[in-house]
């Protein structure tokens, strides 16, 4: 069993580096390929056979299994909302190698098929955790930046600019990453891109409403008529005080948010403690069947708890 549980860590192991060797050669190719794509312009270079790489994985068979269950496509967007410059296949072998983790955690630790699935479960996912967290910030930044590039916008507008000279002010005067989104929509725009698709991109790039409302106020203006100017200053304005009422919320929510910590917490802490002081009072606990089933049993609802009390408390605005 030992021999089993040794073979499946170096697997993980083994994965994992292959992985990382080949996403690093994947990455490097890409570099390679953006200092061609911004060197001289006047240098004649050859690229006729140069094409963006669109595989999900440098692993073929990886590749074809993500197309086949079409979730590629969606961790793509996730990654690159992230700013995480990684493909979908070394995400999909992290959440693998997590899992296989837990997975032998369990199985080691208490002897059980059960338990080492409910570690599996518990671990796997933390990758794509972790990329939903990186997402929530590199939004975050985002939207508190995007009221003053809002006006930014307007005062262009207003000193006689046309909206893609505007643009272009924005793409280089707001703070990333920002700047890189509103760079890349301006780069559509003067590649031949019609404007709405170029809005339209900007949109599915950056997960936020504010932005959403920004695109369908411009693209109606531009069917409707009307003064964009006063439209986007309103919706600045729109924003921040958004932003206040949310931190009202904040702070009414605050306590509940505790609450939810410190009802977590506490049985954790005294069981650990109760374990350090008298062991033999608690060994029944985890020795006897039922006092594992019990401790499972209070671990969820536990965790239900935490989740309802956040559920609450998680207030849309």
């Amino acid at each position: 069993m030992l021999l089993f549980f040794a073979i499946l860590i170096g697997l993980a192991v083994a994965i994992s580096v292959v992985g990382l060797v080949l996403e690093r050669g994947g990455a490097q190719a890409r570099m390679l390929e953006g200092r061609l794509r911004g060197g001289n312009r006047t240098a004649t270079v050859d690229r006729r056979d140069a094409k963006r790489d669109l595989r999900y994985s440098v692993i073929p068979w990886v590749d074809r299994l993500l197309r086949r269950f079409n979730v590629g496509e969606s961790l793509e967007v996730l990654l690159y909302q992230a700013g995480m410059s990684m493909r979908v296949g070394m995400l999909v072998t992290f959440i693998a190698a997590a899992a296989m983790t837990g997975y032998l955690f369990g199985v080691i630790a208490f002897h059980r098929l059960i338990p080492g699935l409910i570690f599996m479960a518990l671990f796997g996912p933390i990758p794509y955790f972790y990329a939903l967290f990186r997402k929530s910030q590199r939004m975050k930044t985002i939207r508190e930046t995007f009221p003053d590039a809002l006006d930014l916008l307007v005062s262009g507008l207003r000193a006689g600019l046309s909206f893609s000279a505007a643009m272009q002010i924005v793409s280089e005067e707001s703070p990333e990453p920002l700047r890189s989104e509103f760079a890349i929509t301006v780069e559509e725009q003067a590649l031949g891109l019609d404007m709405r698709d170029a809005l339209t991109n900007l949109s599915k790039r950056v997960d936020l409403i504010d932005l959403k409302f920004f695109v369908t106020a411009v693209l109606l203006q531009r069917e409707t008529g009307g003064n964009l100017a006063e439209v986007l200053s309103n919706s600045a304005t729109l924003i921040r005080d958004r932003f206040r009422v949310l931190g009202d919320i904040k702070t009414f929510t605050a306590q509940g948010k505790m609450s939810a910590v410190i009802l977590v917490m506490l049985p954790v802490a005294v069981g650990l403690f109760t374990y350090l002081i008298t062991p033999d009072y608690f060994k029944p606990m985890i020795e006897n069947e039922g006092g594992r089933a019990a401790l499972w049993v209070a671990g969820i609802m536990q965790l239900t708890g935490c989740f309802v009390i956040f559920k609450i408390v998680n207030i849309k605005v």
